[in-house]
């Protein structure tokens, strides 16, 4: 069974960080849900630590949703962030009967990974998390956000960054959109420069039962960045789903 935080929201919901991430990215946006179900921060296999079992986001789904088995949730929302959304995404294509509605914050239908991150995880992976992907991923960020940022990632394990991006590069459901019948949630932060908001049009324009919302001044982590905001868009969201 996967690791997880337990927090208290309107409905049983499951929370799955991105690439090189763990469960802390969830910490400050779930502290601000409120009601009387469960929302789950869930590590992926290998995150923080261990040894890497899911090559692609296919597998890491399957590891999704035999957690969500286990843990007995009833008809759970799923909210993935960046691969998160990518696990969300392929969960709701294969198996859509098993979710009560999907929020996908800051993702894309396909995960393209610039060359730049790929070459420096395999040469330099902490100068290449630190120097580039870090601060690409904020529309602004000071040293406590950054010290929240790090404690986010999953630094003890860095093969494991390498292994979640390609397992991005690889990812591309864009013509299972239409499939989708989970009522659903994009969000994004208006200057999210690794998943940009075009990529967050094209989620609502071709998921059937889709909200946007973007949130605004931040950039790709929206749940460090701007954690009170995302808060209330999710818990509406959830409140909404009766």
């Amino acid at each position: 069974m996967l690791d997880f935080a337990t927090y208290a929201s309107p409905h049983d919901a499951v929370f799955v960080h991105g690439a090189g991430g763990n469960s802390l990215l969830w910490r400050r946006t779930l502290q601000n849900l409120s009601g009387e179900r469960r929302a789950l921060a869930v590590n992926l296999p290998g995150h923080p630590a261990g040894d890497i079992t899911c090559r692609s986001v296919k597998d890491y789904a399957e590891s999704l949703r035999d957690f969500l088995e286990e843990a007995g949730l009833d008809s759970p929302a799923v909210c993935g962030h960046s691969m998160g959304g990518a696990v969300a995404l392929s969960l709701s294509i294969e198996h859509p009967d098993e979710l009560g509605g999907l929020i996908l914050a800051s993702t894309g239908a396909k995960l393209g990974v610039d060359p730049q991150i790929l070459e420096g995880l395999k040469a330099r992976p902490m100068k290449t998390i630190e120097g580039v992907i870090t601060p690409w991923s904020f529309a602004s960020i000071d040293l406590g956000l950054g010290r929240e940022a790090r404690a986010a990632l999953s630094v003890s394990n860095l093969p494991v960054f390498l292994n979640d991006y390609e397992a991005c590069k690889g990812f591309d459901v864009r013509q299972d959109l239409p499939k989708i019948s989970a009522r659903t949630l994009v969000v994004c932060g208006d200057k999210d420069r690794m998943t940009p908001p075009k990529w967050s049009h094209f989620l609502a324009a071709q998921i059937q039962e889709s909200e946007l919302r973007f949130i605004k001044d931040s950039g790709h982590m929206l749940p460090l960045e701007k954690p009170e905001s995302l808060a209330r868009v999710v818990q509406g969201f959830l409140e909404g789903l009766g």
